[in-house]
């Protein structure tokens, strides 16, 4: 028979991460780069506004990789969603089946049912009919054997009174 898979359907998009490591090694080395050019501006003499430009780029660079992470979890949170669907029209698609069989499955049924139903009764027509056409059979056999009985009777009857007559003409006769 049949058997209903849809339990076993799963969302493949379901457990996604989030690749936050290479983020990280960006940040990482923003971080590096940035404090290596905070040495040369210390080292070069460079006043205030170097140091605060150098931090609105780390701070621009940081936005950048979040920005990146966000896009990544928003992607992700885009295929589960996706895959949660396709996963319930699968398993909607699954029931669908498992129903359309049991429904043939009822309908081949019901169908074997009527049929033998039908069987049963054509059987028992069959033997009722039977009996009607023995019974008809014993009648017209006892009517022959009743109409041959009168007309045996009939015939004896006439031959006794020929034989009656005969005797009686013999014995009137003169020799």
């Amino acid at each position: 028979m049949a058997t209903d898979r849809s339990g076993q359907m799963t969302n493949a998009y379901a457990n996604l991460s989030v690749a936050t490591q290479a983020a990280e090694m960006q940040i990482e080395q923003a971080d590096i780069s940035l404090a290596n050019t905070l040495d040369t501006l210390m080292a070069t003499g460079t006043g205030a506004g170097g140091a605060t430009a150098l931090a609105q780029a780390a701070k621009q660079g940081k936005k950048e990789v979040a920005a990146s992470i966000e896009q990544q979890e928003a992607q992700n949170e885009k295929l589960r969603a996706e895959g949660e669907a396709n996963l319930e029209s699968r398993r909607m698609a699954e029931q669908s089946r498992i129903e359309g069989i049991e429904m043939n499955e009822a309908q081949r049924m019901q169908g074997l049912e009527s049929q033998g139903r039908l069987f049963e009764y054509q059987e028992k027509d069959r033997r009722e009919q039977a009996k009607i056409d023995r019974t008809a059979a014993e009648l017209d056999n006892a009517r022959m054997m009743a109409s041959q009985a009168a007309s045996d009777q009939t015939s004896a009857l006439t031959g006794a009174i020929g034989g009656l007559t005969q005797s009686l003409a013999s014995a009137y006769t003169p020799e």
